[in-house]
């Protein structure tokens, strides 16, 4: 939600207020809420471990903390589980945005999907080489990376492909994808409950 980024948002209410000094802001309040409560879960670990163990005869003792272990990280879990379900029915996304900051560094996030694929065709050092000038090259003189690949004889006519982002995303998406529907499997599964 930084505007820097600008790629995804919460939802926010309207007369949501970010910040008491700069009321351009607009936190991420329920994404902030969820990462605290986990953290204050985590933090109920070391006192269930040490309800683990007893002195002679488990007491009273040990039936105390890991009830309050447990009692506390419900509590918190449920109210996580409802935040996040307020965050991903309200949650906007800005693929225009992501795009846009994908191609600040003017492909230079690629060099790396360049090197291996010239790597095939040129050798790896060489290929590491000339990618590696191109890329100082563009940054210290301010010029697009595709620019100064192109003054390498090394680097083919075919590189703009490989400065697109987009090819270069793997299984991501069939992770995602599957993550998703096992996501709803389960979500329907809870709510026939």
């Amino acid at each position: 939600m930084k505007q820097e980024f600008g790629e995804v948002e919460e939802p926010v209410p309207p007369g949501t207020v970010g910040s008491s000094t700069m009321p351009q802001k607009r936190n991420p309040k329920l994404s902030q809420d969820i990462i605290a409560a986990a953290a204050q879960i985590r933090a109920l670990v070391p006192l269930a471990l040490d309800a683990m163990q007893t002195e002679h005869e488990a007491d009273r003792t040990t039936s105390i903390m890991m009830s309050r272990a447990l009692v506390q990280a419900c509590e918190l879990t449920g109210d996580m589980l409802q935040r996040m379900i307020s965050l991903f029915e309200g949650l906007r996304v800005f693929p225009e945005r992501m795009r846009e900051n994908l191609d600040l560094s003017g492909g230079l996030i690629m060099a790396e999907a360049l090197m291996l694929e010239l790597g095939r065709q040129i050798g790896r050092q060489r290929a590491h080489d000339a990618v590696y000038d191109a890329a100082q090259a563009s940054v210290n003189q301010t010029r697009p990376f595709r620019e100064t690949l192109a003054e390498d004889p090394h680097v083919s006519a075919g590189v703009n492909a490989l400065l697109d982002p987009a090819r270069y995303t793997g299984l991501c998406r069939q992770f995602a994808e599957r993550g998703a529907a096992r996501a709803r499997e389960v979500a329907g599964a809870i709510g026939r409950r």
